[in-house]
């Protein structure tokens, strides 16, 4: 983890002693601004933490491996069907441009891409758009850019983070949209963030780019909870879905079989709504993420 600015530093190492000293977990070493250099080769930062007991995934390969478990169980996966609306409640009735599906219970686990299907939570979440790119294999460049295989990101409000694949790519994530239309030149959008980081990159081809739409809740907690005895409803990892949303799973699927506790315990934290719901939500929000923008440059 990245300072972004000296008084980030503090917070970071903060954080660090909270976690040996409260929860035993000794595994976060505060670094000073040379050390943090060191390992990422980028003028931008003032220390930071490395965290030597955490991990980071392949989340495409990761949810490829979920999708074969769950065929492998019995599961049939659609994909390009999206629900146009669902009724009743024994049973639930779902659905699609093409047909329908009736179930004794519904998850809806849409996170940024509700849209308009349930009104009732809307309003708790704001759909954002977040956007990487991959660069040409860097050679040599790799292991001066990111000295440890670590998983990196900043303390900016609109973070920046990165990691090296196993081909050597930069595989950076930056910058944000709030609309439902993509930037038309994605390498581009997210090359400007990438350079901000890493200047000395200029010369080096983007030769992939993405993105996606995630959800974000006002208190940045995630929205779990139930609109029916047997409609289930988590959303609003705010950024940490690969981990947050597996766990979802498995808490609905406990509920499900008849043991709730779990579930319970994140349904009674519910994230405040967006002030003037799904209509206002939408301007009020660029105001706010245009403001901390500009705090993060300042």
């Amino acid at each position: 983890m990245c300072a972004a600015k000296p008084a980030h530093l503090s917070s970071l190492a903060q954080r660090a002693e909270n976690l040996a000293r409260d929860y035993g977990y000794p595994h976060q070493r505060v670094l000073s601004q040379q050390e943090m250099r060191e390992l990422v080769d980028s003028p931008l930062y003032h220390g930071g933490v490395l965290d030597s007991g955490a991990a980071h995934v392949h989340p495409l390969n990761y949810a490829l491996g979920l999708a074969r478990a769950c065929v492998a169980a019995g599961v049939r996966i659609h994909e390009h069907s999206p629900v146009i609306s669902y009724a009743g409640t024994t049973p639930v009735v779902v659905r699609t441009a093409r047909g329908a599906v009736r179930a004794r219970y519904l998850v809806l686990g849409c996170n940024g891409y509700l849209g308009g299907l349930e009104p009732r939570i809307a309003d708790r979440i704001m759909p954002i758009n977040n956007y990487l790119l991959a660069t040409a294999p860097l050679g040599p460049l790799a292991a001066r850019l990111i000295a440890d295989p670590a998983c990196v990101h900043d303390t900016l409000f609109v973070v920046n983070y990165f990691r090296l694949s196993r081909d050597g790519r930069l595989i950076f994530g930056g910058g944000e949209t709030y609309t439902k239309r993509f930037p038309a030149d994605l390498k581009a959008f997210v090359r400007r963030h990438m350079l901000r980081v890493f200047p000395q990159l200029a010369a080096v081809p983007v030769e992939y780019a993405w993105g996606g739409t995630l959800a974000i809740t006002l208190n940045r907690l995630p929205h779990f909870g139930r609109l029916a005895p047997n409609v289930y409803f988590a959303q609003g990892y705010s950024g940490h879905g690969v981990a947050n949303a597996t766990l979802a799973g498995q808490l609905m699927a406990e509920a499900i079989a008849g043991t709730a506790e779990r579930f319970d315990v994140f349904a009674r934290l519910p994230p405040p709504p967006y002030p003037g719901g799904t209509l206002l939500r939408w301007p009020g929000l660029v105001l706010g993420m245009l403001w901390f923008a500009l705090r993060d440059r300042l």
